[in-house]
C-alpha cells in the first residue's frame, strides 16, 4: 500500500513525533524516538512533507468526531491538503471556522451537533457557508 504525505504525518503523530520544516531539512522531534522502520518512510516523503509543513494549517485528532481534522487558511491550502491525502470533508477553512464560531456564539454547539455537521459535510462533500 502506498502512503500519502498526510498518512505519514498521521503516523508520525501516532509515534509521538513532531515534524518541522527548517529550510531544506526535515526535523523530527524527539529524534531519538523515531522507529527504525519509519526512517526510510520519512526519507522517501521528505520533499512532500517539507512542502506541507510550510503551509498554514493545523492537523488534530478530534475525539468528538473520531478522526483527524485540519484547520487551514484558505481554499488553496485545502486543495493541497486534499491532494496530499486529506479528506475534503475533514478540512475546515478559516471562512468555515468563522461561520462555526458565529453559530457557537449565538447558540453553543453540542458535541453531537458538531458530529452531525461533520457527517453532513462528508455525505454531501460540501463546505460550511452562511
Amino acid at each position: 500500500m502506498t502512503l500519502t504525505p498526510i498518512a505519514v504525518l498521521e503516523e508520525a503523530g501516532e509515534h509521538g513525533l513532531r515534524l518541522e520544516a527548517h529550510k531544506n531539512d526535515l526535523h523530527v522531534i524527539p529524534g531519538n524516538r523515531v522507529p527504525t522502520d519509519f526512517v526510510p518512510v520519512l526519507k522517501a516523503y521528505k520533499p512532500q512533507l517539507l512542502a506541507l509543513l510550510r503551509l498554514p494549517f493545523v492537523m488534530a485528532y478530534s475525539k468528538a468526531i473520531g478522526e483527524t481534522i485540519f484547520f487551514c487558511d484558505d481554499e488553496s491550502t485545502k486543495r493541497v491538503l486534499v491532494g496530499a491525502g486529506g479528506d475534503a470533508w475533514s478540512v475546515y477553512t478559516r471562512d468555515e471556522l468563522r461561520v462555526l464560531v458565529a453559530q457557537n456564539r449565538a447558540k453553543p454547539l453540542l458535541p453531537d451537533e458538531l458530529c452531525k455537521l461533520h457527517e453532513i459535510k462528508r455525505t454531501f462533500n460540501r463546505r460550511i457557508t452562511t
